[in-house]
């Protein structure tokens, strides 16, 4: 589970951001980000109901996107953790349709690709880029 302080659950904090952010996408996954003013980054996963039409799906699909999230923060101990050394985002993670045609590693490879162009364009290098090896 990701850890309360990095979630976003509130319908109304979900539609500020959407409304307000800048957005990045791949073709697995549509990332909203707006900067906050929190002292740690905060997480929104959605899985439209048009593409994936079962909740037990959904919720599937969500728990594999919070599992790539958490694998990351863990393996970058510093990325988006509670402190002040850097600037920090809301961001709002909406899955696409061919996120359902790939694999796991696939679909994390997308995400985290995704997450080093978001924090880049964004003038931000909270996140290291690491080189993927096919």
């Amino acid at each position: 589970m990701l850890w309360k302080p990095y979630r976003l659950r509130k319908s109304q904090q979900f539609q500020e951001i959407i409304g307000a952010g800048q957005k990045v996408s791949n073709r697995n996954f549509s990332i909203f980000l707006t900067r906050n003013k929190l002292d740690n980054c905060q997480f929104g996963i959605s899985t439209p109901q048009k593409i994936v039409k079962k909740a037990v799906d959904r919720n599937y699909y969500k728990r594999q996107i919070r599992h790539m999230l958490i694998s990351h923060l863990q393996k970058y101990n510093e990325s988006c953790q509670i402190d002040n050394s850097h600037l920090h985002y809301n961001l709002i993670i909406i899955l696409r349709s061919p996120y359902l045609e790939n694999d796991f590693t696939t679909n994390q490879e997308s995400l985290y690709k995704l997450l080093f162009f978001a924090y880049r364009k964004f003038n931000n290098n909270i996140w290291r880029e690491e080189k993927v090896t096919h």
